[in-house]
């Protein structure tokens, strides 16, 4: 099925690509976004929240769209349940968004975590939920835990995906704790566990206990139009 968005015709069952480029311009907290690719609302593994829906806050370049999709399918296909909730990435030509300090080249996206209700079953926020250093939602209280072994999923394709290249996670560092301790239990590679490590971060200005907020580095490609701000450790020359 074709459905409009602002920049043309999308598939609602595909990753909608524009036909010119998706360029990202500036910083994150200072920049636009030229031929927005939009997520579509649905996909495997992934589902764009409806007040991200609401607020056309969907579009980004075209390696996070990608990389979004991409996540969202590695996690269903190691555990079934609720798929990935997806937050904020951009408006279609990017620029600011009200009570959000980035997300204006393109290159940021939120996710909910996932989360299990009270009898383990896998649980499907509406909001995004804080979370305590026990795993324990803050609000609603110790209604649902954190569900490490599918936030470590997640955690571990965003890191290893061909997709794009992943500057930073920012989550608080109690969380990240819990999750590197996943990634210990599950056996993840030394050499994963030292990135997730590396880009796992809990920035100064927000603690970020109740979702991820993903940023990307800019594509080689599209540089120096494109600007990066802190370190490029993760850069390919895709």
């Amino acid at each position: 099925m074709l459905c409009l968005f602002a920049g043309g015709l999308y598939s609602a069952s595909t990753t909608a690509v524009p036909k010119e480029p998706t360029r990202s311009v500036g910083l994150p907290m200072d920049g636009r976004l030229q031929q927005g690719a939009a997520l579509p609302k649905r996909g495997q593994g992934y589902e764009v929240m409806d007040i991200t829906m609401e607020r056309r806050h969907r579009f980004g370049t075209r390696e996070l769209v990608q990389l979004v999709a991409d996540a969202g399918a590695q996690v269903l296909r190691k555990h079934r349940g609720i798929p990935l909730q997806v937050g904020v990435l951009s408006r279609y030509r990017g620029g600011r968004i009200e009570h959000h300090g980035s997300h204006q080249n393109g290159r940021d996206v939120d996710f909910a975590f996932y989360m299990r209700d009270r009898n383990g079953n896998p649980a499907k926020p509406t909001v995004f939920i804080p979370f305590d250093k026990n795993g324990y939602s803050v609000e609603p209280a110790m209604k649902y835990r954190f569900d490490d072994q599918r936030n470590w999923a997640l955690v571990s394709a965003l890191l290893q995906s061909k997709r794009a290249d992943v500057q930073w996670i920012f989550v608080s560092d109690a969380l990240k704790r819990r999750l590197l301790q996943e990634a210990e239990n599950a056996g993840a590679p030394a050499s994963l566990v030292r990135r997730a490590q590396q880009i796992l971060k809990q920035p100064k200005e927000s603690a970020h206990w109740d979702h991820f907020h993903v940023r990307i580095l800019c594509p080689v490609h599209q540089l120096p139009e494109c600007r990066d701000i802190g370190p490029t450790w993760a850069r390919s020359k895709r």
